[in-house]
């Protein structure tokens, strides 16, 4: 009797780690990461809100697009997690108090997800005139963006340019 419950334990915990070796292969929804920095100083941007703009499954830009919204963390990311497959384009928009010094608009998810994205500074005559700090280089899923904080009187100015 001890011999049949030896092989019977036996037994149930083999399939039971052959299962579990098989449900681990699930996949996992990706997930994209934004990361904002100070573009003179390069330190990361804590608490400022970020959106993921998502066009149709077309790659067309739509006026009433969908939105994810996150908010970024001490590290200066806010994480998005995917519920599904991205679409073909994808964009980030900020708050009225930032400002992205960047050249780069909407982005293709699968070259993020490859090997990330750093935008290129892109010089403004107003807003983002001396030269970056230098940035790190972006993980797979990450995109970099050197942003630029409004004051009060430039917000307002945003605002009314807008």
């Amino acid at each position: 009797m001890r011999g049949l419950f030896s092989i019977c334990a036996g037994s149930w915990i083999a399939a039971a780690a052959f299962c579990q070796s098989q449900t681990s292969t699930v996949h996992t929804p990706p997930e994209i990461r934004v990361r904002l920095l100070d573009y003179k100083t390069g330190r990361p941007l804590k608490g400022h809100k970020v959106w993921l703009g998502l066009s149709d499954q077309d790659g067309e830009i739509r006026q009433d697009a969908p939105y994810l919204a996150g908010k970024t963390g001490r590290d200066g990311i806010a994480i998005f997690q995917m519920k599904q497959t991205p679409p073909p384009k994808m964009w980030v928009d900020l708050g009225i108090g930032d400002w992205a010094c960047t050249s780069r608009g909407d982005f293709v998810p699968s070259d993020l997800l490859q090997r990330g994205i750093a935008v290129t500074f892109e010089a403004d005559p107003h807003l983002c005139k001396s030269p970056p700090a230098t940035f790190p280089s972006p993980q797979p899923g990450e995109m970099v963006l050197p942003i630029r904080r409004l004051n009060l009187w430039l917000r307002i100015r945003r605002a009314v340019e807008e």
